[in-house]
């Protein structure tokens, strides 16, 4: 297993591109030997990715034309992003190597960056923006849902949902044919009646033994979300509230430029305000994070049980894959982690695809609903909708 331990004062700054900045961690390779790619892109690897990608290109393109309105320029840019993309898929086919040392991450990346010079800067924005107005419909009625049950059912509960929401997942042509089959609530709720323990990886109770101290559990925890709508308001939002009850300071820990439906960090501070109308406990994290003004302090929610002052915070990760390597990440990202002792990473791309050998210097909680059939046999032995619930603390 690997070591890797984010330090702002262990880091050099450089520009990646335009429009976003990432450090460098400085690794000693006398005890960190940091590998984010769980999966090696060897040749029939990356053949498969090769068809999958491709497979999914049209309605990429569709969504990408959809999303700047469908105009005859837009189109003419589809086409072009289409035809560059291909070429890119087709020259690593015959040349692995063609750009250096190249991983899952990598190529994902590359996508989003291909999307963005042909001007397609969030081909999912309106579909984003549909599915986080539908779940924060309901997520009042979760909390109070949430708010009658004991610590120990709730805790339970709270990590149900998060694997539950994370089907919402427009990388994952399994998870798109369910979108043609129901409301973002109906798959949800559907989603949570069929979790059933064990899961394929279930640490639950060592993390709930952990959670449940008497003492207070963890000062920071960073909190790095995924998918837009069900995924981080009805999964992440209310897990990020109970560290909040429980006197914890919360990083919510978003991508800093789009890729697929992943939410951003310029997006959240809007979904937290949101969903702080309706809650007391986010409302006054939110206020003392910055992320919200007090002139909210006059809208009613629920005010038991409130934290004092405990800080919910927001910052970018410095990429734009739905994969992360914690060797380039954001300078904001690496000052918060400085006093974080506990990560939660959420997501095949950041806890399966990349991040699931790695050991971190600090308690982590990985938490992810595999929504591939060939990675759950090749990882796990297992099958597609299988879920990952693993901890794994410093000591």
């Amino acid at each position: 297993d690997t070591v890797c331990k984010l330090d702002s004062e262990r880091t050099d700054a450089i520009m990646c591109n335009a429009t976003i900045h990432r450090v460098h961690v400085v690794i000693c390779s006398l005890y960190c030997r940091y590998e984010p790619n769980t999966i090696d892109l060897d040749h029939d690897e990356f053949k498969y990715w090769f068809t999958i990608l491709s497979d999914h290109l049209p309605d990429l393109v569709e969504k990408a034309v959809a999303s700047e309105g469908g105009t005859d320029d837009a189109k003419r840019r589809g086409d072009a992003f289409a035809h560059a993309f291909s070429a890119h898929l087709a020259r690593l086919t015959e040349e692995p190597a063609a750009y250096g040392k190249f991983g899952l991450a990598n190529l994902l990346e590359l996508r989003e960056e291909c999307l963005r010079e042909f001007q397609f800067f969030d081909a999912y924005v309106s579909i984003k923006q549909r599915e986080n107005e539908a779940s924060l419909a309901v997520l009042p009625d979760l909390l109070m849902e949430l708010d009658s049950m004991d610590e120990e059912d709730r805790l339970l509960a709270l990590i149900e949902g998060v694997l539950a929401a994370n089907i919402f997942d427009w990388g994952s042509k399994a998870c798109v044919d369910l979108y043609n089959q129901g409301t973002i609530i109906e798959i949800y709720r559907m989603s949570r009646k069929k979790m059933q323990r064990p899961w394929r990886i279930d640490d639950f109770d060592t993390f709930k033994s952990r959670m449940l101290k008497k003492d207070q559990p963890y000062k920071r925890a960073l909190i790095s979300v995924d998918n837009a709508g069900a995924d981080v308001v009805l999964g992440m939002l209310p897990l990020a509230r109970e560290f909040l009850r429980r006197g914890v300071e919360v990083v919510l820990v978003a991508n800093s430029l789009p890729a697929l439906n992943d939410i951003t960090a310029n997006e959240l501070p809007e979904i937290v305000a949101e969903a702080a109308k309706h809650c007391g406990i986010l409302r006054k994290a939110a206020e003392a994070g910055g992320l919200i003004v007090d002139a909210m302090a006059g809208i009613q929610g629920d005010t038991k049980d409130e934290p004092a002052s405990v800080p919910l915070m927001v910052v970018e990760n410095g990429c734009g894959s739905p994969c992360i390597d914690f060797r380039q990440v954001s300078s904001e990202l690496a000052a918060a982690a400085k006093d974080a002792d506990l990560l939660i990473l959420e997501g095949m791309g950041r806890s399966l695809h990349t991040n699931l050998n790695a050991r971190f210097k600090c308690d982590a909680l990985k938490l992810a609903m595999v929504k591939n059939q060939r990675l759950a046999e090749k990882l796990f032995n297992g099958n597609i909708y299988d879920c990952i619930c693993k901890f794994e603390p410093v000591s």
